[in-house]
Parts: C-alpha cells; structure tokens; sequence
C-alpha cells in the first residue's frame, strides 16, 4: 500500500504525520449527460517514442546566455497559455487519469477522445486536456509518457486548444528520491537516456528551440521556450547520488529538485487548477488548503502552484502543505468507495469557496471505472489504466 513520507531532498525519510454514483452510459461512445465518458480498449500496439531531448542539461549554462530562471520559467508558462489558476469554460474539456508510465495507454485514451490522430499529433482543436497526475512509476515508458504530454501541450495552443499537466504524489515522489514504485523497465528508460548526463551544448542567444516533440510522426516540432539553466548540486547531493548504485543515479540526477526533468515539470505542471466550475487536483483539497477567506482562494492556489514550483527548480523546500498524507497529492477522502456525509459536507465547503461545481481527482484506482460520488460533487477518474494495474483506459469529458 502507497504511504508518503517526509523523505528530504537528500534521501533521509521518516513516517509522515500525517452514495457513489456510476455513469449508466459507461460503454458508449459519447458517455452519458452533461458528464460523458469515453471507453477506450487498451490499443494493441505497442508503439515507442523517443526520450525527451532535454535542452536543459546537468550542468549550468552560461549566465550570459540564460534568462534569469523565473522570467524564464513565466515566460514558459505564457506562452503555453498554462500560467493561471483559474481559466474559462472550455469549448471541449477532456480530463484523463493516472498513467504510470504505461505509454500505450495514454495513446489509446488520447486516441478514443479524439484528441491525438494516426501519428499521435494534436487533432483536439480548441479541445482543453487535463491529465490529473502520476505520469511517473510503476511503468517502463516514463520519459516517453511525458514527452508526448509535453509535445502535445505545445501543440494544442496551435489549433486554439490547451493542455495541463498536473503533478500527482508520484512526481514529488521521485523528487525526494523516493524511488520505491520505479520498474527496473523505468531505472533502464533512464539509464539509457544519454540526453540526461550529456555535458550542455554551446547555446548562441537567451531562447533555445526546446525540442519537446521527437520525432514522433512527421519529425520533430520545435517550440520556441525560453532556457532554464538546471541548478548546480549541492556537494552534499552530489556525494548522496554518487553512493547510490550506478543503474540508480541517472534516475536521482534527472528527478532531484533543479535537475533537468524536475525543471522541466516546474516549467510545465501544476497542483490545481480550475477550468470553469471544474477544479482539478490529484488527491483532493481540503478547506484547510485554500484557507476561510473566499475571496483568496484563488491566490492561495496559486501560492501553492508557485511554492511546488521554487522546490523543483531546487530554489526553496517543499510547501509545508505538501507534505503527508492529507496534502492535495495524497488525501483519499473523496475517492473512498462510498465517501462518508462528513467528507461529502468537506468537499461541498471547498466547492463553495472556490465558486466551483465539482471536483475532477485521480489518485485512487476505481475498479468500477470513471464514477462520481457526494452527488455529484466529486468525480473519480483514475481507472488504472496502466498495466501496473490492468484498467481500462477511460477519459472524463465535461460539456458547459
């Protein structure tokens, strides 16, 4: 059974303190009311993408040619239209769960919602697409899981569309070097991953062309990102990574908060959002987490983002409210098989704060599949669709 733990940056850990309603439509295609759902069987083949061609390396790149890391990192969000916390009603909201690393059904969910074509490119349109968290562990296709996540997110905003990353407790996980659910498949991905201890390239001016596409179908797409220089290791971290073994260390380097893959999800990747009246979270927010005062619900969500931010570019500690069980990534309480009246009344309150009409959470595999619970209020959309799990691959899809 998951456990979180207070597991620091430098690998020391210790315990933490810390009716259901199913959708009758479930096997059609279009779902069923305002709340559809889409049914996808896993796709049979097994097609790969290459590895993320970082532009960010393991070292510091030279201050004269790199944009200070949080203009760097705004301008990054902006230009992905992915920087707020909250965003207005969809033409076409799509939301997916938890994928562990399993990259055949993330292709095949994409794929049943319409929203990738043949070649896995962005075929959505003005479609918005959540995915909820937990790219991470458990499979053997990590780094081509969030390659093609990140290839679709600089896509969409081509055709008038948006994708948002969310990090689930598996990605802080990893950060704290917490590796406990990683594959030997995932130590492998990342040992052969040369792009993650290559020395940096000489770059000749403040942006680089960010190569987050690959080559999958039709070669590669170049987005135009700002740099953001990795930060340096510590001496100590360097002398904990050099102690751990070798098939071990490419993973610690690229996932330890500054490193090159952690930056990059600071760049890209969120804890909440808001879409609409929809919220989106990995485990759930309690009002604890967004504070009594309404009007600042919205920046304390933010505070959060940025706070999660700072800590993986390896800028500051983790928030204290992400740390333990009850954190926005962990809490479980919605996700229960039958919440109780006294989680249902929590997430009413957190509703009403927020201005929202239901929350959209990962996190908890439902055998039953995408379902809702506390009337309504909560949507639970992590089916297992990895083969860690053997789900079935669903998406969520939210009409206005």
């Amino acid at each position: 059974r998951e456990e979180p733990t207070n597991r620091d940056s430098m690998g020391r850990r210790g315990r933490s303190n810390g009716p259901a309603s199913t959708c009758s439509a479930r096997r059609k295609p279009l779902g069923c009311s305002s709340d559809g759902l889409y049914n996808a069987k896993r796709s049979m083949s097994h097609g790969w993408l290459p590895p993320i061609e970082l532009a960010e390396r393991l070292l510091r790149i030279p201050h004269a040619i790199a944009k200070s890391v949080d203009q760097a990192v705004n301008d990054t969000l902006a230009m992905l239209n992915i920087g707020a916390v909250r965003y207005s009603a969809a033409e076409r909201l799509v939301a997916i769960g938890d994928v562990h690393g399993d990259l055949p059904a993330l292709r095949a969910t994409l794929k049943i919602a319409g929203l990738v074509g043949a070649n896995d490119e962005w075929i959505g349109g003005r479609s918005t697409l959540v995915q909820v968290g937990d790219q991470l562990d458990r499979g053997d296709s990590e780094i081509a899981v969030l390659n093609l996540l990140f290839r679709l997110q600089d896509e969409a905003p081509k055709q008038g569309g948006r994708v948002h990353i969310l990090l689930g407790n598996h990605e802080l996980m990893n950060a704290d070097h917490d590796f406990r659910y990683v594959t030997s498949g995932g130590f492998a991905e990342f040992s052969a991953t040369p792009e993650l201890n290559a020395p940096p390239k000489k770059k000749s001016s403040s942006a680089t062309a960010l190569e987050a596409g690959g080559t999958s179908g039709g070669g590669k797409i170049p987005a135009t990102l700002p740099e953001v220089a990795v930060t340096p290791m510590s001496s100590s971290m360097a002398e904990t990574i050099k102690n751990m073994p070798a098939w071990m260390r490419a993973r610690a380097q690229a996932l330890r908060p500054g490193g090159p893959i952690s930056v990059k999800l600071a760049q890209r990747a969120m804890v909440a959002i808001v879409v609409g009246d929809n919220v989106f979270v990995h485990g759930g927010l309690k009002p604890d987490h967004i504070g009594a005062d309404r009007s600042a619900a919205d920046s304390t969500l933010e505070a959060m983002n940025r706070g999660t931010r700072t800590w993986l570019l390896g800028r500051g500690e983790k928030p204290a409210v992400m740390r333990g069980g009850k954190s926005p990534v962990w809490m479980r309480n919605y996700s229960r098989p039958v919440p109780d009246s006294a989680d249902c009344a929590m997430l009413n309150e957190v509703l009403r704060r927020l201005r929202c009409r239901r929350m959209i959470v990962g996190h908890t595999p439902q055998a039953a599949g995408i379902n809702a619970a506390c009337g309504g209020g909560v949507w639970r959309i992590d089916t297992g669709m990895s083969a860690a799990y053997g789900g079935v691959p669903e998406a969520l899809e939210i009409t206005p």
